[in-house]
């Protein structure tokens, strides 16, 4: 295994960009080890790495290296992946960069993605309300069953007085879903109506209804065109 480890991290140090490293540091990131890898070059690494819970866990737990916590969802099987290994990794998720990762290539692939989704936007913690909305967001890509809408209409009656959250990230998340909801006729016949009750009682619904009626429009308009 650390054989294994150590040619990962041999090919994050020749992809090395240390513009993007400096980059970051200067914003705000804070890691100990920064390899600064763009996502296409670490999703080239992960197709060159088979899919092994072990390895992931491994990487998962080298938590100096961003790259190495941005690598483990990429290559953990979905299918070992549980609950609670999925409870684990949400306690201990370190920033925001790698919750979208997270999200992205492997939380949302999970059988119980949406309920993490409700439970985890409903919690305390910032970052895991921020996951858990980000979370929302890739499923409803992702094609969630029919079975699934109820709870993401729980979501966004949590994401809807979010965007108006004082924390740029957690408000960013809840927009986004938002967005991403209107484009299923169940949830936006749930949201919209929400919206604009709320928007008869305060002003600031009022822009946010606006937004979402034209984003549901738009996607409409160039669904439309796809299929001619």
């Amino acid at each position: 295994m650390q054989q294994r480890i150590k040619e990962i991290k041999l090919k994050f140090r020749q992809a090395m960009n240390g513009v993007v490293s400096h980059h970051m540091r200067e914003q705000g990131a804070h890691y100990k080890i920064n390899f600064g890898l763009t996502l296409p070059l670490l999703r080239r690494i992960a197709r060159e790495t088979p899919a092994d819970a072990q390895l992931a866990s491994a990487l998962w737990n080298d938590t100096a290296v961003r790259e190495s916590m941005m690598l483990a969802p990429m290559v953990y099987p979905v299918e070992e992946f549980g609950e609670t290994d999925a409870n684990q990794w949400i306690s201990e998720m370190p920033n925001t960069e790698v919750a979208d990762i997270c999200c992205k290539y492997l939380f949302a692939q999970l059988p119980f993605a949406a309920e993490k989704a409700l439970t985890w936007s409903q919690s305390g913690p910032i970052l895991q309300q921020y996951t858990g909305l980000q979370l929302a967001s890739a499923r409803l890509i992702a094609h969630p069953g029919e079975d699934e809408i109820t709870i993401f209409k729980s979501i966004a009656e949590v994401a809807i007085p979010t965007v108006f959250d004082p924390h740029h990230n957690l408000a960013f998340a809840a927009i986004t879903f938002l967005k991403q909801a209107v484009h299923n006729d169940t949830l936006s016949e749930h949201i919209l109506p929400l919206l604009k009750d709320l928007s008869n009682e305060n002003d600031r619904y009022i822009d946010l209804l606006d937004e979402l009626n034209q984003e549901r429009d738009l996607f409409k308009e160039l669904s439309v065109d796809d299929s001619r």
